[in-house]
């Protein structure tokens, strides 16, 4: 099914919720007041790692709280930390549990299991995945020859775009203008599957493409670095431990009288206040998510569902 027969659509997956503690009962959730605590049991869209809840006391708070999550296996992280993760563990654990696993139009919303850097082991793993039962989302990995890319629009309804943390926004738009240009969409513009982009944490790239999906920590690390994300003036430095409240403008603190008082009502019209933002970190966390909402639905509201920069004429394949 092609884009175009269907209304467009975008989600933002929050990453980590769970790991993190931020659901009812979990270490974090306890410090969160009345309003912060609706925010965290109202998220939406959430993705978790296999990697990381494959711990049964994950699997039975996302149970009890009948959550149906997107399931990323966590290949990445476990490569970096030296874990070799098993195809058929996984299979294993996505069949034991696929009632708290997300299907969207049919499409289980869980990702392959990454061959790290190895686009042939991905695909293998691919097709072994479905060999045993469990259909995944494939996924291609920025850098990976084009030919693996062209398959899986070939022949899946919803697949993933991986490898894109730790580039620049400008590299990374460099990159994506190619791929939805010339793989991607159709002649009008519009995605010829749906596509997830996993760590676009840029809300300018979020808005570039016609996604059906992307997913962002960025909501959890900007908490713990003192800063909120703000749907009106981005990322804001708010934290009372933070240097940038010694630099003019870098910090909400020593905004001008009249921001300084835009950003305030912002924030107690929105139900947060500046005394908790600054001063306990799960506070900027529960703000965080609340915003990634509205910048969802901001995004939804605008987005015309095309990519509509040709670029055919720059790039030779």
């Amino acid at each position: 099914m092609h884009r175009q027969d269907i209304d467009y659509t975008f989600q933002i997956y929050m990453a980590a919720v769970y790991t993190n503690s931020y659901k009812p009962g979990m270490n974090r959730y306890v410090k969160l007041n009345e309003q912060e605590k609706r925010v965290v049991e109202n998220i939406p869209n959430i993705l978790e790692s296999w990697h990381y809840v494959g711990k049964q006391s994950y699997v039975d708070a996302m149970r009890a709280d009948g959550a149906k999550i997107f399931l990323d296996s966590g290949a990445f992280s476990a490569y970096t930390l030296g874990v070799t993760l098993s195809v058929k563990e996984y299979c294993d654990y996505i069949q034991r549990n696929i009632d708290i696993i997300r299907v969207e139009d049919g499409s289980l919303m869980a990702s392959v299991l990454d061959g790290i850097g190895d686009p042939l082991q991905t695909w293998r793993n691919q097709e072994e995945m479905e060999a045993r039962g469990v259909r995944p989302l494939p996924c291609f990995h920025a850098g990976e020859p084009f030919e693996y890319l062209d398959h899986y629009v070939r022949n899946y309804e919803y697949i993933t775009l991986g490898g894109l943390v730790g580039a620049s926004t400008q590299q990374l738009q460099v990159w994506l203008d190619r791929v939805w240009d010339k793989h991607l969409v159709d002649g009008s513009g519009r995605a010829k599957i749906k596509v997830h982009g996993f760590g676009i944490t840029s809300r300018p790239l979020m808005e570039r493409y016609p996604w059906y999906s992307c997913d962002s920590s960025s909501w959890i690390q900007s908490a713990a670095f003192g800063a909120i994300e703000t749907p009106k003036w981005g990322p804001m430095q708010v934290s009372e431990k933070s240097p940038s409240r010694h630099y003019q403008g870098q910090h909400i603190c020593n905004l001008s009288e009249i921001e300084q008082n835009n950003v305030l009502r912002y924030l107690e019209e929105s139900g947060f206040t500046y005394e908790r933002l600054s001063t306990i970190y799960e506070s900027r966390a529960a703000y965080n998510l609340w915003a990634y909402g509205v910048v969802n639905a901001m995004i939804l509201a605008n987005h015309n569902g095309k990519f509509n920069e040709r670029l055919q004429d720059l790039f030779d394949e």
